[in-house]
């Protein structure tokens, strides 16, 4: 349910402040794709998600068993919303 609407959301918020094309303009700025951008981001919610509400637990093994996570997969994710963050900055 929030992988569905988290772009549009934002993008909703930022056109009452702005008429920017928000996706494409992040895009550029970051130099990947908006689709990227886009699938990017639903993977970091995602995976929030699954910390928060199902206790990070992978489903297809015995309960107990969490899904592998990392400093580097950590990092590479702050990493990332503080580009679009930046991005979506400099674009106001």
């Amino acid at each position: 349910m929030y992988l569905i609407h988290l772009e549009s959301a934002v993008a909703d918020a930022i056109r009452l402040i702005s008429d920017n094309r928000l996706w494409e303009e992040v895009a550029v700025k970051i130099g990947k794709p908006t689709k990227n951008i886009k699938q990017q981001l639903s993977l970091i919610v995602d995976r929030r998600n699954k910390i928060a509400h199902e206790a990070d637990i992978d489903p297809t093994f015995n309960i107990g068993n969490r899904w592998n996570i990392d400093e580097l997969l950590v990092n590479d994710a702050v990493d990332f919303i503080e580009q679009v963050v930046e991005s979506i900055h400099q674009m106001l």
